[in-house]
């Protein structure tokens, strides 16, 4: 993918889920919130590394496009990965505990996510920085 086809998707996408994210935080639904949260919130989280990466396409629009290259190989397959393991935690309780942490707290299931996104961010600016650097 280019490099203003992944600014113009994540950005489109980032901006519907931020959008989503509000709606669902400041009583879209009226009185049936808690349902409409479960519900949406479900379909909606997964999506959450969308704005990161319209950030760091963002941070690498205006660089060569060999530093994009570099970290858009990292970033087309850990995205995803982010993506499947937020939609299994929060499945949890679904339909016959398809989720992966079963009787795990939730804050132990935030800070698996949280590493995730730590490392997603942290790598991908390692990433850029160093092949930046050395194109430079």
């Amino acid at each position: 993918m280019s490099k203003k086809s992944v600014l113009w998707i994540s950005g489109i996408a980032g901006g519907a889920f931020v959008f989503l994210l509000l709606a669902l935080l400041y009583n879209f639904c009226g009185a049936y919130r808690g349902i409409c949260k479960e519900t949406f919130g479900f379909i909606v989280y997964p999506f959450s590394p969308l704005p990161f990466v319209f950030l760091l396409s963002l941070i690498t629009y205006k660089m060569r496009d060999e530093v994009f290259q570099a970290w858009w190989r990292f970033a087309r397959w850990f995205v995803p990965v982010i993506m499947l393991v937020t939609f299994l935690i929060n499945s949890q309780g679904r339909s016959g505990g398809m989720g992966i942490s079963g009787a795990i707290s939730s804050s132990f299931n935030m800070l698996i996510i949280g590493i995730f996104y730590a490392v997603f961010i942290v790598t991908s600016l390692v990433k850029i920085m160093s092949v930046y650097k050395s194109k430079k």
